[in-house]
Protein backbone atom coordinates (compact mmCIF):
# COMPACT_ATOMS: atom_id res chain seq x y z
CA UNK A 1 0.00 0.00 0.00
CA UNK A 2 1.47 3.34 -1.07
CA UNK A 3 1.69 6.43 1.17
CA UNK A 4 -1.59 7.89 -0.13
CA UNK A 5 -3.18 5.34 1.12
CA UNK A 6 -1.94 4.66 4.42
CA UNK A 7 -2.66 8.98 5.08
CA UNK A 8 -6.46 8.50 4.16
CA UNK A 9 -7.12 5.32 5.76
CA UNK A 10 -5.53 6.91 8.76
CA UNK A 11 -7.59 10.06 8.32
CA UNK A 12 -10.62 7.97 8.48
CA UNK A 13 -9.62 6.24 11.99
CA UNK A 14 -9.12 9.86 13.47
CA UNK A 15 -12.45 11.29 12.16
CA UNK A 16 -14.22 8.16 13.07
CA UNK A 17 -13.12 8.63 16.53
CA UNK A 18 -13.64 12.13 16.86
CA UNK A 19 -17.49 11.66 15.76
CA UNK A 20 -17.43 9.18 18.54
CA UNK A 21 -16.25 11.19 20.56
CA UNK A 22 -18.26 14.03 20.34
CA UNK A 23 -21.76 12.35 19.55
CA UNK A 24 -20.30 10.57 23.30
CA UNK A 25 -19.96 13.70 24.77
CA UNK A 26 -23.68 15.29 23.09
CA UNK A 27 -25.56 12.79 25.15
CA UNK A 28 -23.45 12.77 28.31
CA UNK A 29 -24.79 16.44 28.28
CA UNK A 30 -28.25 15.45 27.35
CA UNK A 31 -28.13 13.19 30.25
CA UNK A 32 -26.95 15.61 32.25
CA UNK A 33 -29.38 18.12 31.22
CA UNK A 34 -32.01 16.03 31.96
CA UNK A 35 -31.65 15.34 35.49
CA UNK A 36 -30.68 18.74 36.35
CA UNK A 37 -33.61 20.56 34.94
CA UNK A 38 -33.86 24.24 36.66
CA UNK A 39 -36.88 25.74 37.96
CA UNK A 40 -38.60 28.00 36.99
CA UNK A 41 -37.19 27.66 33.27
CA UNK A 42 -39.50 26.44 30.21
CA UNK A 43 -37.35 23.35 28.33
CA UNK A 44 -39.19 24.00 24.55
CA UNK A 45 -39.40 20.38 22.77
CA UNK A 46 -41.15 22.62 19.96
CA UNK A 47 -42.42 25.60 18.68
CA UNK A 48 -45.05 25.85 15.90
CA UNK A 49 -46.48 29.57 14.34
CA UNK A 50 -49.92 28.94 13.36
CA UNK A 51 -49.82 32.18 10.66
CA UNK A 52 -48.45 35.82 11.62
CA UNK A 53 -49.97 36.24 15.32
CA UNK A 54 -50.32 32.43 16.92
CA UNK A 55 -47.95 30.55 18.40
CA UNK A 56 -47.53 27.45 19.92
CA UNK A 57 -45.17 25.58 22.21
CA UNK A 58 -44.83 22.06 24.08
CA UNK A 59 -42.49 22.47 27.07
CA UNK A 60 -41.57 21.34 30.29
CA UNK A 61 -41.58 23.26 33.61
CA UNK A 62 -40.70 22.08 36.97
CA UNK A 63 -42.11 24.63 39.97
CA UNK A 64 -39.78 26.31 42.46
CA UNK A 65 -41.35 22.82 44.62
CA UNK A 66 -40.35 20.56 42.33
CA UNK A 67 -43.59 20.02 40.91
CA UNK A 68 -43.12 18.95 37.16
CA UNK A 69 -45.20 18.72 34.18
CA UNK A 70 -45.83 19.22 30.20
CA UNK A 71 -47.56 21.81 29.09
CA UNK A 72 -48.94 23.57 25.70
CA UNK A 73 -48.75 27.30 25.08
CA UNK A 74 -51.38 28.71 23.01
CA UNK A 75 -51.26 32.36 22.12
CA UNK A 76 -51.62 35.56 20.00
CA UNK A 77 -48.65 37.72 19.59
CA UNK A 78 -49.68 41.21 19.81
CA UNK A 79 -47.09 43.15 18.44
CA UNK A 80 -47.89 46.60 18.26
CA UNK A 81 -44.71 48.50 17.47
CA UNK A 82 -41.34 47.06 15.63
CA UNK A 83 -38.00 49.10 15.56
CA UNK A 84 -34.71 49.17 13.80
CA UNK A 85 -31.79 50.92 14.42
CA UNK A 86 -28.41 49.92 12.94
CA UNK A 87 -28.02 46.26 12.84
CA UNK A 88 -30.30 45.84 16.01
CA UNK A 89 -34.48 44.78 15.44
CA UNK A 90 -36.96 44.36 17.77
CA UNK A 91 -40.80 44.74 18.72
CA UNK A 92 -42.69 45.92 21.76
CA UNK A 93 -45.86 43.61 22.80
CA UNK A 94 -46.78 40.89 24.69
CA UNK A 95 -48.36 37.41 24.17
CA UNK A 96 -51.61 36.47 25.20
CA UNK A 97 -51.18 33.13 25.77
CA UNK A 98 -52.44 29.72 27.73
CA UNK A 99 -50.69 26.96 29.08
CA UNK A 100 -52.72 23.75 28.88
CA UNK A 101 -51.31 21.20 31.47
CA UNK A 102 -50.91 18.01 29.38
CA UNK A 103 -49.51 16.01 32.43
CA UNK A 104 -46.79 15.10 34.69
CA UNK A 105 -45.46 12.82 32.51
CA UNK A 106 -44.50 11.87 29.11
CA UNK A 107 -47.55 9.03 28.92
CA UNK A 108 -49.74 11.76 30.12
CA UNK A 109 -48.96 14.30 27.85
CA UNK A 110 -48.99 12.04 25.06
CA UNK A 111 -52.59 11.18 25.92
CA UNK A 112 -53.57 14.69 26.43
CA UNK A 113 -52.34 15.44 22.75
CA UNK A 114 -54.22 12.33 21.56
CA UNK A 115 -57.39 13.77 23.35
CA UNK A 116 -57.10 17.04 21.64
CA UNK A 117 -56.53 15.37 18.38
CA UNK A 118 -60.03 13.71 18.92
CA UNK A 119 -61.78 16.16 19.47
CA UNK A 120 -61.42 17.53 16.20
CA UNK A 121 -63.67 14.32 14.92
CA UNK A 122 -66.23 15.82 16.78
CA UNK A 123 -69.44 18.41 15.98
CA UNK A 124 -68.65 21.81 15.53
CA UNK A 125 -69.29 24.00 18.54
CA UNK A 126 -68.45 21.27 21.12
CA UNK A 127 -66.87 22.59 23.81
CA UNK A 128 -64.70 21.06 26.73
CA UNK A 129 -63.01 22.90 30.06
CA UNK A 130 -59.14 22.35 30.13
CA UNK A 131 -56.79 22.75 33.53
CA UNK A 132 -54.45 25.61 31.91
CA UNK A 133 -51.79 28.33 33.95
CA UNK A 134 -51.88 31.85 33.18
CA UNK A 135 -48.50 33.26 32.64
CA UNK A 136 -47.55 36.52 34.43
CA UNK A 137 -44.22 36.36 33.56
CA UNK A 138 -42.22 36.10 30.27
CA UNK A 139 -40.94 32.24 31.78
CA UNK A 140 -43.36 31.89 34.50
CA UNK A 141 -46.35 29.33 33.65
CA UNK A 142 -48.60 31.15 35.83
CA UNK A 143 -51.67 30.25 38.94
CA UNK A 144 -53.50 27.02 37.61
CA UNK A 145 -57.10 28.05 36.25
CA UNK A 146 -59.51 27.20 33.18
CA UNK A 147 -60.25 27.34 29.85
CA UNK A 148 -62.26 26.77 27.16
CA UNK A 149 -61.98 24.86 24.19
CA UNK A 150 -64.51 25.07 21.74
CA UNK A 151 -64.28 23.59 18.37
CA UNK A 152 -65.11 25.82 15.62
CA UNK A 153 -65.13 25.81 11.79
CA UNK A 154 -63.42 28.67 9.68
CA UNK A 155 -64.21 29.74 5.78
CA UNK A 156 -61.53 28.97 3.67
CA UNK A 157 -59.43 27.87 6.72
CA UNK A 158 -60.77 24.28 8.48
CA UNK A 159 -61.33 23.22 11.98
CA UNK A 160 -59.82 25.13 14.71
CA UNK A 161 -59.95 24.34 18.83
CA UNK A 162 -60.59 28.44 19.95
CA UNK A 163 -59.44 28.76 23.76
CA UNK A 164 -60.82 31.20 25.86
CA UNK A 165 -59.21 32.32 28.91
CA UNK A 166 -58.77 34.91 31.13
CA UNK A 167 -55.77 37.12 31.28
CA UNK A 168 -56.60 39.67 34.12
CA UNK A 169 -59.85 41.38 33.89
CA UNK A 170 -60.24 40.40 29.77
CA UNK A 171 -60.93 37.10 27.90
CA UNK A 172 -58.70 36.41 25.58
CA UNK A 173 -58.92 34.09 22.49
CA UNK A 174 -56.28 31.52 20.34
CA UNK A 175 -56.98 29.06 18.16
CA UNK A 176 -54.98 25.72 17.81
CA UNK A 177 -55.32 23.35 14.80
CA UNK A 178 -54.97 19.69 14.06
CA UNK A 179 -51.73 19.96 12.03
CA UNK A 180 -50.45 22.08 14.67
CA UNK A 181 -51.75 19.29 17.23
CA UNK A 182 -50.05 16.37 15.32
CA UNK A 183 -46.55 18.01 15.03
CA UNK A 184 -46.65 18.49 18.91
CA UNK A 185 -47.43 14.67 18.90
CA UNK A 186 -44.43 14.06 16.68
CA UNK A 187 -42.17 16.27 18.84
CA UNK A 188 -42.85 14.76 21.82
CA UNK A 189 -42.43 10.98 20.33
CA UNK A 190 -38.81 12.17 19.00
CA UNK A 191 -38.20 13.95 22.51
CA UNK A 192 -38.94 10.71 24.17
CA UNK A 193 -36.60 8.79 22.20
CA UNK A 194 -33.71 11.49 22.72
CA UNK A 195 -34.68 11.73 26.42
CA UNK A 196 -35.43 7.79 27.36
CA UNK A 197 -34.87 8.56 31.34
CA UNK A 198 -36.93 11.82 31.24
CA UNK A 199 -40.41 11.01 32.98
Amino acid sequence: MDLLGVWIINGYIIMKRFIITIAAALFAGLAFAQKEIPAGIRMEIAEVEQNEDEICSLFTYKDADGTYGYYLSVGRDRTFAEFTAGRTSGAIGWMDETCLCLGATADEAAASLDALLAMFDEPVGCSQEFKCRTPKLLEDVGEYSTATGTLVKIPLVGKRIRFEFGTGRKTREADLSKSTVKTMRSSLKLHRKLHPGQK
